[in-house]
């Protein structure tokens, strides 16, 4: 996996740990990024579920949806 993606997904992960996950988008996005990091691959699902977190969550969760934008833009500039 690309360093920056990488990086990217850990940041996302970290802030949706520190969200804690009582929403199922959020909850479904975090079970998304945790197999992406341990499979070294972004997959459609991922890709999904970052599209809806972040059409779901850019009012009442500016930060996250910032993490989201960053990991969806390292996931373009790889091609997926």
């Amino acid at each position: 996996m690309r360093d920056k993606l990488k990086q990217a997904l850990e940041e996302l992960q970290n802030e949706l740990t520190q969200m804690g996950s009582h929403e199922p988008k959020l909850q479904k996005l975090a079970d998304d990024v945790q197999v992406a990091l341990k499979e070294s691959a972004a997959d459609v699902p991922l890709v999904d579920s970052l599209r809806d977190a972040a059409e779901a969550f850019e009012a009442h969760h500016p930060q996250l949806t910032a993490l989201i934008n960053n990991v969806m833009t390292s996931l373009s500039n790889i091609g997926i």
